[in-house]
C-alpha cells in the first residue's frame, strides 16, 4: 500500500508548550474517539472520550504530500474550568460529542443538559468559552454546523423552529447573531457546510432543501415510506449534485400499532437528484450501517459498511446505479472485522483515510492510494439510461443544429455500401440506404445490429433531401451502446437489449413532418430547435416526452414503450393521449385497456414497496390521461377504475393511533414549503412568553399548575376526544393539481383538471374524494366563498336599496351612488360569467343554471343603466330584477352543510324528473292548443260595446246576466249584464290557454265553467280525459317519482358534487394562476385522518351492497385495521388466545357461553376478540353502537368478519 501522501506529526521546537504538550502521547495516549475536519478541510480536530481531552492539528500540503502540525490542545481541567467550572460533580455526569470545528479553530461540544443550550463553542487557541446571545437560543437544538463561509448556523424546534446564522463581523471574537429565520414544524434538520439546510418532515414523508443565504426553497426528496425517519444519515457529494440517504427499513407492528426499525438491521439507500429531486438509484443492504459516505475525487463513490450476523462487509457502489464494485484492491486500504470494527483505527472521509492510532496518528490521500487508482482503473463505468442521458443527447443535438445555422453541409451522399459503427465487442451497429420505392427525394434507411455473426434487423426509416443521390441523416454512438439519429422527420434513438439480444427503438420525437414548402434542411432545423427547447424546460432533466403520430402502423410499438416500466414512469401521459387519438380504430380500446391495467399495476407495486417517488410518477401519470380517456374512451371508466385502486392507502410510516381530531376526514400535515422568512415581532413575543415561563416553572411550581389548569381543564374535557385513527393518503399531482409553469393567459381560458371534471355523484362515494373536497373546502373554498357571497350580497343590496326605498325618502345624489355599485358589481360577475362561457362554450349553454344566474346578473345591471341615463323603469322590470336576485342570494346556501343536503335533493330531483316535466308540458300544451280552438271566439267583439252573435264562445255571452226582481217575486224584462274583461275567456289567445290549462291542472276548473258541458260533448270529453290522465294518473305518477327521486338523491354524494362543483369554480375562475400553485393547497400528496369506527362501517357497508370487486382491492393493512380476516390461521390463533384467557370460565354452561364471552371481549383492546368468541351466535346477537367519543374501538356489526371466515 502506498504511503505516498501521508500526513506526519510535525513538532514546533520554538515552542515551549508545545514541546510539552508533544512530549507525550496525544490525549495521554487514551484512545481516538472522534474525530472532525474544518470546513476548509486545513484543520482536524480529535477528541478523546476516555480523558475528555481535544487536541488540534493544522493541515498543510506541500508537493502534493499533507503535513500534520500539532497546534494546541485542552485538557481534561482546562475543559472542566471552561464548560462547569467548579462544579465538579455536574460535570463527571456530562456526555460530550464532538461535533465540528471552525475555520478559526473553534470547536463545538455537544453536551447532554438544556440550561442555556446542549453545546459549547470553545476557541482551542485562547480556550475560552464562546458565548452566543439570541433570543429563544436557550434550550435543545436539533443541528448545529460551521459553515464555509465561517458562519455558524444552528436549527431548533422550541420554542419556536427557527434557523441562527451567526457571524463574526469586522474579525471580532464575539459571535453576533446575524438573521433568525422562522421553519415549519420539522422532524429532524441537516445543515450542510455549504448553506444547505434540509429539514425532514413526517407528514408528507419527504425532506426539504433550502439555501439559507439565500433562503429559497431548492429541492423536494419524497422519502420512501418504508425507512424509519428518526435516525437518517445523508451525504452530499462534492460537486452538490447529488443527495443519498441512508437508514434502516421501517418494520411496522399493526397489532400494536406501533412502528420501529427492521430487527434484522437492513439499510436501505436512495440517492437523489439534488436538482430534480429525483429518485436517480435505490437499493437495500442486509447490514445495518456503520459507515456512509462519499469517498474519491474526481469520480466519486459511495462508500457504505456495515455488519450482519457474524459478519462484516463493505461495499462501494457506484451512486448512479447503487451496483456493487469490486472491493478486491479496496480491501487493501480499510478491512475490519466483525469482532474488530468499533475499535477499528481507519477510517475514510472524502479523499482522506484517517489513522487514529494514538502511536501512528496519520492522513493520507486516498486519491493518492495505489490500490485506490487501481480500483477506479477496473470498475465498470456508468453510463446513463438513454432517457436521462440529456446531457450527450442535448451535446449531438446542438453541434447538429450549429451545422445547420452555419449552413455546413449535413447532406450524406448516397453509397450502396453500409456505414457500420461498432460498440466495443459487444454489437455493431450497421445503417444501410436504398432509394425509396415510391417517395421522391427519400432515401429508404435500415438500422440493424449485428451481434456476433447474427443480424438484427429492427426498422426501416426514410430521410429525405434535396437530391435524388443523398439524404439528410445526423446519427451518434451514445456511451450507453444506442445510436441516436436526427434527420428532417425528428429524432430517433435505438437500443440492444442486453438480456434479449433483440433491437428496439426505445424513443422518437418529432415536431411534425416536413411540409412541402420546406428543404430537407430547415426541416431539420426547425426540429432540433424545437428540441433543444424542450430539454432545456424539462424539470425531470429527461428527454421531452415521445410523439408517435401514427401508432396503428407500428405495431411493435406497444412492447417497445408498454413493457418499459421505465418509459411509462416518464412518459405513460403521452403514450395514452396519443393513443386515445384512435378512438375509432379497431383493437385500440383493448390496446388501452392493457396499457392502463399494467399502469394501475405498476403504481400499486410501487406503494406496496414503499417507493412513494415511483408511486407518484405512475399516479401522476395516470391522472393527467383521464380527461383524454373518458372523453374518447367513456366505456372503459377509467376515472372510476382509478379512483378504486387508489382508495384507502395506508403509507408505510404509519398506522392506527388515538388522536384527537378536529373531524372525519381531517387533514393533517404540512405542505406549504415556499421560501423562508424571517422571525417576526410575534415570535419574538413567544421566545420571550417561554423563557417567562421557564423561570416561573423553577422558582414557583405551584403558581404555574393555577396558571396551567384551564388549558389543563380544557384538553382533558374538551369535545375532541381522542379516537382510534387511520392515516390514509391521497395522490394527488396531476389530478386535482395545475402545471408549475403558468402565463397571465390562464385569466382568459384554463383547462380542466381531473378534478374539476369530476361529474357524477358515483365519484364522491369514494373517500379519497371525501376527504379531498373536506380539505379543499377548509382550506380556500369556504374564505373564497365567502367572499363571492359578500360581492354578490353588496351587489344585491345596493340595487334593492334603492328599489325599496321611495324617492322622496332618498335623495337622487345616494340613489345614484347604489345604481353605480350595483353597474360595477354586476360587472364584476358578469366578467366570471364570461369567463365560464369561453372555458366550455356548450356547456354552459346547455346549463339552465347558467342562464339564471345570467338573468340574475344582467337584468338589475341592465335596469339600473336605464335608470341612470333614463328614468325609473317600468315597475315590472324592477320586481323581476329583484325576484331574481333574491333567488339567486338563496341559492348560495346550497355550498353549506346544513342547507346543502336539502338543495342537493331538489337540484338532483329536478334533473331526475326534467325528462317528465317536459313530457307533462308537452301534454299541457296539446290540451290548450285544443280547447284554445275550440273555445276561442270566432266573431269580432268590444269589451266597450255589448255584442249580440250566436257565438257561444264571445264573452259577452260568457258573462252573468242579472235580472230585476220585485218586491211581488216578478221579474222585470230589463237586465244587467256584467261588462267581460280579458279572464271572462282565457282561451281567447294561444298563451292564456296555456295558463287556463294549468289551472286546471292545479284543480282549479273555473276557466271552463261558463261553458255549458250538456250540449258540447266535445269540451267533455277533453275535460274527462285532461282530469284522468293529467290529474289522477299523471300527477299522482309525478308524486311517486319525486319520492324515488328524493330516496335517490337524500345522501352525502349529491351534496359534495354540489360542493365540487362550486370549488371548480373558485379554482377555475376566482384564482390567479400563482395561487393554483401553492402546495399547501394543492398539494402532490394529501394525508388525512380517519376513523377506524367509520372505515369499519364503511368496509362492511362495502360487503352488504356486494361490492366484490372493491373489497378485492383492499390492501392487507385495511384488512389489518378493520379485521377484514380472510386467513383461518389467524382465526384459530386469536381464538386460542380466549380460550387460555377465560380458563375459568370453561366449566361454565352453555346458557352463559354468550355473558361470558361478551365480558372478556370488554376488557379485550382488539375489537376482533368479541367478535370470534361469539360464533354461535352470530344470528341472533344485536349490537349497538357505540359513541365514538367514549369507544372508537366498538364495532356496530361483530358477525360479519366471522362470517366470511366460515364462508371461507
Amino acid at each position: 500500500m502506498s504511503t505516498s501522501g501521508e500526513v506526519r506529526l510535525d513538532i514546533d521546537e520554538d515552542n515551549s508548550h508545545r514541546q510539552n504538550q508533544s512530549s507525550n502521547a496525544p490525549h495521554g495516549g487514551k484512545k481516538i474517539h472522534e474525530f472532525a475536519f474544518s470546513p476548509d478541510m486545513k484543520y482536524f480536530v480529535t477528541w478523546s472520550d476516555e480523558n475528555k481531552s481535544i487536541f488540534g492539528w493544522t493541515i498543510t500540503e506541500e508537493h502534493e504530500e499533507l503535513k500534520l502540525e500539532f497546534d494546541n490542545s485542552i485538557s481534561s481541567e482546562e475543559l472542566k474550568n471552561i464548560v462547569l467550572k467548579s462544579d465538579k460533580q455536574k460535570y463527571k455526569e456530562t456526555i460530550y460529542s464532538l461535533i465540528g470545528v471552525s475555520n478559526c479553530k473553534q470547536i463545538i461540544l455537544k453536551i447532554h443538559r438544556e440550561d442555556p443550550y446542549d453545546f459549547e463553542i470553545i476557541d482551542i487557541t485562547t480556550k475560552l468559552r464562546q458565548e452566543l446571545k439570541a433570543q429563544g437560543l436557550k434550550g435543545w437544538t436539533s443541528s448545529i454546523t460551521f459553515l464555509e463561509d465561517g458562519d455558524l448556523a444552528i436549527a431548533k424546534h422550541y420554542p419556536v423552529c427557527g434557523a441562527y446564522i451567526f457571524s463574526k463581523f469586522n474579525g471580532k471574537s464575539q459571535w453576533t447573531c446575524k438573521k433568525i429565520v422562522k421553519l415549519k414544524n420539522f422532524e429532524s434538520s441537516f445543515i450542510f457546510k455549504n448553506g444547505k439546510l434540509l429539514l425532514l418532515f413526517k407528514l408528507p414523508f419527504v425532506i426539504m432543501q433550502w439555501d439559507l443565504k439565500t433562503l429559497k426553497l431548492e429541492t423536494q426528496y419524497i422519502l420512501n415510506w418504508n425507512l424509519y425517519p428518526y435516525d437518517l444519515t445523508l451525504e452530499m457529494n462534492s460537486d452538490k449534485k447529488l443527495l443519498a440517504v441512508a437508514g434502516r427499513a421501517l418494520d411496522w407492528d399493526w397489532e400494536t400499532s406501533i412502528a420501529g426499525p427492521a430487527f434484522n438491521g437492513e439499510t436501505s439507500i436512495h440517492v437523489y437528484s439534488t436538482e430534480s429531486g429525483a429518485v436517480v438509484a435505490h437499493s437495500s443492504f442486509e447490514e445495518s450501517l456503520h459507515n456512509f459516505c462519499f469517498i474519491g475525487t474526481a469520480e466519486e463513490q459511495l462508500f457504505f459498511s456495515g455488519s450482519k450476523l457474524f459478519e462484516y462487509n463493505s461495499y462501494i457502489l457506484n451512486p448512479h446505479t447503487l451496483k456493487p464494485q469490486d472491493t478486491k484492491y479496496f480491501l487493501h486500504i480499510y478491512s475490519p472485522t466483525s469482532e474488530n470494527y468499533h475499535e477499528y483505527q481507519y477510517h475514510i472521509i472524502s479523499d482522506f483515510i484517517i489513522n487514529l492510532d494514538i502511536n501512528d496518528l496519520s492522513i493520507k490521500r486516498l486519491s493518492h492510494n495505489e490500490n485506490w487508482k487501481i480500483h477506479l482503473q477496473n470498475q465498470e463505468r456508468y453510463v446513463s439510461n438513454t432517457f436521462f442521458n440529456i446531457k450527450e443527447i442535448k451535446q449531438f443535438v446542438q453541434d447538429t443544429l450549429e451545422k445547420c445555422k452555419s449552413d455546413q453541409i449535413l447532406i450524406q451522399s448516397y453509397s450502396n455500401r453500409p456505414k457500420e459503427i461498432p460498440y466495443g465487442e459487444s454489437y455493431t451497429w450497421k445503417i444501410n440506404t436504398t432509394p425509396h420505392s415510391y417517395l421522391k427525394n427519400y432515401q429508404q434507411i435500415t438500422v440493424e445490429a449485428i451481434i456476433g455473426e447474427e443480424s438484427n434487423i429492427f426498422a426501416e426509416i426514410s430521410a429525405s433531401t434535396d437530391n435524388e443521390d443523398s439524404y439528410i441523416l445526423e446519427y451518434k454512438l451514445l456511451e450507453n451502446g444506442d445510436i441516436i439519429l436526427a434527420y428532417s422527420e425528428g429524432v430517433q434513438i435505438f437500443t440492444v437489449n442486453s438480456q434479449t439480444k433483440e433491437l428496439s427503438k426505445i424513443y422518437f420525437w418529432s415536431d411534425g413532418y416536413k411540409n412541402e414548402k420546406e428543404t430537407a434542411q430547415q426541416s431539420t432545423k426547425r426540429q432540433l430547435t424545437s428540441f433543444v427547447k424542450k430539454i432545456t424546460k424539462s424539470k425531470l432533466k429527461i428527454l421531452p416526452p415521445p410523439t408517435y403520430d401514427s401508432p396503428k402502423y407500428d405495431y411493435d410499438w406497444q412492447n417497445d414503450y408498454v413493457n418499459n416500466e421505465l418509459a411509462l414512469k416518464l412518459y405513460g401521459n403521452a403514450i395514452l393521449n396519443q393513443l386515445a387519438q384512435f378512438e375509432y380504430e379497431a383493437g385500440f380500446q383493448n390496446r388501452i385497456e392493457e396499457l392502463f391495467t399494467e399502469w394501475l399495476n405498476h403504481s400499486i407495486s410501487a406503494y406496496k414497496s414503499g417507493d412513494a417517488f415511483d408511486f407518484v410518477l405512475f399516479t401522476s401519470q395516470i391522472a393527467s390521461a383521464l380527461i383524454k380517456l373518458e372523453e374518447c374512451h367513456k366505456n372503459l371508466k377509467v376515472t372510476e377504475r382509478y379512483l378504486s385502486k387508489i382508495n384507502l392507502l395506508v403509507p408505510g410510516i404509519y398506522g392506527t393511533n388515538k388522536y384527537p381530531i378536529l373531524s372525519h376526514f381531517h387533514h393533517c400535515g404540512i405542505y406549504d414549503h415556499t421560501s423562508l422568512s424571517m422571525i417576526s415581532s410575534f415570535d419574538y413575543l413567544l421566545f420571550w412568553i417561554s423563557e417567562k415561563w421557564n423561570l416561573l416553572k423553577k422558582k414557583y411550581p405551584k403558581i404555574c399548575k393555577i396558571l396551567a389548569s384551564p388549558y389543563i381543564f380544557y384538553s382533558n374535557y374538551s369535545t375532541n376526544y381522542s379516537q382510534k385513527t387511520v392515516t390514509l393518503l391521497i395522490p394527488l399531482l396531476n389530478f386535482a393539481t395545475y402545471p408549475e409553469e403558468y402565463s397571465y393567459f390562464e385569466l382568459l381560458y384554463l383547462p380542466d383538471n381531473s378534478f374539476t371534471s369530476l361529474d357524477a355523484p358515483d365519484y364522491y362515494k369514494w373517500w379519497n374524494i371525501k376527504a379531498l373536497i373536506n380539505f379543499k373546502w377548509n382550506t380556500y373554498g369556504k374564505r373564497y366563498y365567502f367572499i363571492i357571497w359578500t360581492t354578490y350580497l353588496i351587489f344585491m343590496c345596493c340595487f334593492l336599496t334603492v328599489s325599496t326605498i321611495t324617492e322622496n325618502a332618498m335623495s337622487w345624489h345616494y340613489q345614484a351612488i347604489l345604481l353605480i355599485s350595483t353597474i360595477f358589481c354586476g360587472f364584476i360577475h358578469l366578467i366570471f360569467e364570461a369567463r365560464q362561457y369561453i372555458h366550455k362554450p356548450m356547456s354552459y349553454i346547455a346549463s339552465p343554471w347558467n342562464w339564471f344566474d345570467l338573468a340574475a346578473i344582467l337584468a338589475p345591471t341592465i335596469t339600473s343603466f336605464i335608470w341612470l341615463h333614463d328614468e325609473k323603469p317600468q315597475i315590472w322590470i324592477v320586481t323581476i330584477a329583484s325576484f331574481l336576485l333574491e333567488i339567486k342570494f338563496l341559492l348560495f346556501f346550497r355550498a353549506l352543510e346544513y342547507f346543502g343536503k336539502y338543495f342537493a335533493i331538489m337540484i338532483g330531483v329536478a334533473r331526475q324528473i326534467f325528462s317528465f316535466l317536459v313530457v307533462l308540458g308537452i301534454l299541457v300544451l296539446a290540451f290548450a292548443h285544443s280547447l284554445h280552438l275550440l273555445l276561442r271566439p270566432t266573431s269580432e267583439y268590444s269589451y266597450d260595446q255589448p255584442s249580440n252573435t250566436d257565438d257561444a264562445n264571445n264573452p259577452w255571452n260568457l258573462v252573468p246576466t242579472y235580472k230585476f226582481v220585485s218586491s211581488n217575486g216578478a221579474i222585470g224584462e230589463s237586465s244587467l249584464i256584467k261588462t267581460p274583461d280579458d279572464n271572462t275567456n282565457l282561451f281567447t289567445m294561444f298563451s292564456t290557454s296555456i295558463l287556463a290549462v294549468y289551472f286546471m291542472l292545479t284543480g282549479d276548473s273555473s276557466a271552463v265553467s261558463s261553458w255549458s258541458l250538456v250540449n258540447n260533448w266535445t269540451l267533455t270529453f277533453l275535460l274527462v280525459i285532461f282530469s284522468f290522465f293529467t290529474t289522477i294518473y299523471l300527477l299522482n305518477l309525478f308524486i311517486s317519482l319525486l319520492g324515488d327521486a328524493i330516496n335517490q338523491t337524500y345522501n352525502e354524494e349529491s351534496f359534495l358534487q354540489l360542493r365540487g362543483e362550486i370549488l371548480a369554480e373558485i379554482e377555475l375562475f376566482w384564482m390567479l394562476p400563482h395561487q393554483r400553485r401553492k402546495k399547501n393547497w394543492f398539494p402532490e400528496i394529501l394525508y388525512y385522518k380517519a376513523s377506524v369506527h367509520e372505515l369499519k362501517k364503511y368496509i362492511k357497508n362495502l360487503k352488504d351492497e356486494n361490492e366484490d370487486e372493491n373489497l378485492q382491492n383492499l390492501l392487507s393493512e385495511i384488512k389489518e385495521i378493520v379485521e377484514f380476516k380472510d386467513d383461518f390461521k389467524k382465526f384459530t390463533s386469536c381464538n386460542q388466545k380466549i380460550i387460555e384467557n377465560n380458563d375459568s370460565t370453561e366449566d361454565s354452561s352453555k346458557d352463559s357461553t354468550k355473558d361470558s364471552n361478551e365480558d372478556s371481549a370488554k376488557d379485550s383492546t382488539e375489537d376482533s376478540t368479541e367478535d370470534l368468541t361469539k360464533p354461535s351466535t352470530k344470528h341472533s346477537t344485536k349490537h349497538s353502537t357505540k359513541d365514538l367519543t367514549k369507544d372508537s374501538t366498538k364495532e356496530s356489526d361483530k358477525d360479519w368478519p366471522y362470517s366470511l371466515i366460515t364462508q371461507e
